[in-house]
This record gives structure tokens, sequence and C-alpha cells, in this order.
């Protein structure tokens, strides 16, 4: 088991091509809900693997609210440019698990893009933000998405679930959000609320999803984030 190791693991970041590698330890997180609905998708699960890649920021530069119509507008470079992203960091998942599983270990790949989701709630079957903030690589800003001390939030997220026993990462305690309200001011669908009490964000998930089903690309909430963040 020592070869999987924190160390192991972080060098594996190189072979898998991610940026962003962390370990949430099923058995010793305080999380019931990352619990709960990680061993509903795989009983056995010990650990919760978070991948993260970053989105370049020569694209979110250029992304734009709303458009004109027949506009050929600079934005919609994001949309293939999330794919590739996508694309890479689902190749890392599976190129992980057949590791684990070659090792004996049944592993779930939870992919960048297509994770099945209840659109009566806006509720994913497991949140990789959440998992990846349990596992060190950053924490939930007033967006609702994940911010890195090395990205922001100019980060693509996937998880792999397996039975593999790993070791946690240590989880950094800063608060990268600067609780500036940017991405609340930014935000075209007016989603997003100053948040209450202990909450660290809070968001009309049905009126950014109407704004995206009018074919509007958005994320203005990342470029608001990463023009403070600089």
């Amino acid at each position: 088991m020592a070869k999987h190791g924190q160390q192991w693991l972080q060098e594996m970041k190189g072979k898998l091509d991610v940026e962003l590698l962390g370990v949430a330890s099923v058995e010793t997180s305080g999380s019931k809900e990352l619990k709960e609905r990680a061993a509903s998708l795989l009983p056995g699960v010990k650990s919760v693997v978070a991948f993260g890649k970053e989105t370049y920021k020569e694209v979110i530069d250029l992304l734009k609210p709303s458009k004109e119509v027949g506009e050929a507008a600079y934005g919609d470079l994001y949309e293939p440019h999330i794919e590739y992203i996508n694309g890479r960091l689902t190749r890392a998942v599976y190129e992980l698990a057949n590791i684990f599983r070659n090792d004996g270990y049944q592993s779930l790949p939870l992919p960048a893009r297509g994770c099945p989701f209840d659109t009566r709630f806006l509720t994913a079957i497991f949140s990789y933000r959440h998992a990846a903030e349990l596992a060190g690589l950053g924490i939930l800003g007033r967006h609702s998405l994940l911010i890195t001390p090395e990205y922001g939030s100019r980060v693509r997220l996937a998880c792999l679930l397996t039975e593999a026993p790993l070791e946690s990462s240590s989880l950094k305690n800063e608060d990268y959000c600067t609780s500036c309200n940017a991405c609340i001011r930014e935000c075209p669908a007016n989603a997003l609320q100053v948040p209450g009490g202990d909450e660290a964000y809070s968001i009309n998930k049905y009126a950014c999803r109407a704004y995206r089903q009018a074919g509007l690309t958005c994320s203005m909430c990342i470029k608001a984030c990463d023009e403070v963040l600089g």
C-alpha cells in the first residue's frame, strides 16, 4: 500500500496530465453527505480522488454576458476549450481507475462532463466541487464554485471513487474568497445573492439554468473572480 501514499499520488499529477490532485478519505471525513453519496455509487468506497485542470485565462478573458443575434462572439471559443479540458480530465480519471483496479480495488470513474443530474432539483448525484474542497484543493466561493490558490476559479473538476484506502490530502485552511461580491454584481442572470449565516454561497440555480437555456455563453462569475484574484 506504500506506493499509494501521498507522495506517489502527487507524482501521478505529471503522469496523468492534471494540475490538481487531492484525496478525501470517506472513512475519516466529517462529511455525512460525502459518505452517503459516495457509498450509494460504490458501496465499498474508502476514498474520493478529486482531479482538477486549469482553464486558460486567455479564453476566460474573452467572455461576455450577451451578444447580438448572428454576431461572431469571441466567447464562443469557451465551449470548445472546455470540451478539450473535460476530455483530458476524464481520460486521467479512467487511467488512475485502471491502476487501482489492477491492484484489486474496485473503482468508479466520474467524468468531467456527463455525471447523472436530477433536473427536478438541479442537483448532481455527486458534487465534485464539494469533494474537491474536502480533498484540500481549495474552498467554495460566493459564486458556489471552487476557488484554488493556484488558478482561482479557472478549474474544471472530475472525481474517482475507489476502494483503495488513501491518505487524505492536507486541507488548505485559507479563505481564498475575498467576499468582494464581484461575482454577484456581474451575474447577468441575477442568480447569485449575498449568503447569510454560515453559508458559503447563495445561488438561484433555476435562474442560472434559464439564462443558459436561452443559448447564452456565461461563466461571467469565473471571469469576475479571476479579475479580482489576478
